[in-house]
């Protein structure tokens, strides 16, 4: 059965990815990015994501099947929340018209393994409020965690998993068969990691911290294929849940208490 998807982020990584998938299948895609896709758009801001919203809906003749939010921002600056948090939750539910249309509406996110690192309960709570200025105000005032890394990015992949878990249950989404989920990537090769990934001995250090059994990063095409098997009619029962593809990383980081 063929299929139509929104792909955010679908010029690059593992948005581009994602769309290549779903393309090479069959199904229709309208990719959204800054540039070089189908819809050009700033999810930064709230008048960039009403514009994305309406030319997504002039161009979908009516409906679509599946979304798939994939475009984030690692910085830490105020726009990553915007991006990842109010780009991921607006996008969905100005979309919710035309996913209702469909026998099968999926909702597939990303969130991120950072998600389970320490985040910042201010900018959490702000962007579950949906205060978009407050969590933005709560960036700028964010300190590192105890290794000295920003919370930014964690705290905004985290907002993100608490939404799929306070919205997928509900009557109006999972109980009229909208199924949501998300994946939570590990280290992937995209243009967000070329730190991660600029030698050898970059790599080494890294995966030294979050480590997997296989000792290497992943491939964007590895998380693309989780993402498009939940936004597929194929996925019928999950839903609230963020999906690890981390080569193990969170297993070994969490252990086995929780699960």
């Amino acid at each position: 059965m063929m299929r139509s998807y929104v792909v955010t982020g679908a010029a690059s990584g593992i948005g581009a990815a994602t769309k290549v998938m779903l393309e090479g299948l069959g199904h229709t895609v309208i990719g959204v990015d800054l540039h070089n896709t189908d819809v050009n758009g700033d999810l930064a801001s709230a008048k960039g994501r009403a514009e994305i919203l309406a030319h997504v809906v002039a161009a979908s003749g009516g409906s679509i099947d599946g979304v798939i939010t994939c475009a984030g921002l690692r910085a830490a600056a105020p726009d990553t929340i915007s991006v990842n948090f109010f780009g991921t939750v607006e996008i969905v539910e100005g979309l919710k018209p035309l996913l209702e249309k469909s026998a099968a509406p999926r909702v597939a996110v990303v969130s991120s393994l950072s998600s389970v690192s320490p985040q910042d309960p201010a900018i959490v709570d702000a962007a579950l409020a949906r205060h978009e200025d407050q969590a933005r105000a709560a960036v700028e005032a964010s300190t590192p965690d105890h290794t000295g890394r920003p919370r930014v990015y964690s705290s905004s992949k985290t907002a993100v998993s608490r939404w799929v878990r306070q919205t997928a249950p509900k009557p109006e989404w999972g109980g009229s068969g909208i199924l949501i989920n998300a994946v939570a990537p590990g280290t992937v090769k995209t243009a967000m990691t070329t730190d991660v990934t600029a030698s050898p001995e970059a790599t080494a250090s890294w995966l030294a911290t979050l480590p997997n059994p296989q000792n290497r990063i992943g491939e964007a095409s590895e998380i693309a294929a989780v993402l498009v098997w939940l936004a597929s009619a194929e996925n019928s029962m999950t839903m609230g849940q963020t999906i690890f593809a981390d080569l193990g990383t969170e297993t070994i980081l969490r252990g086995d208490y929780i699960w």
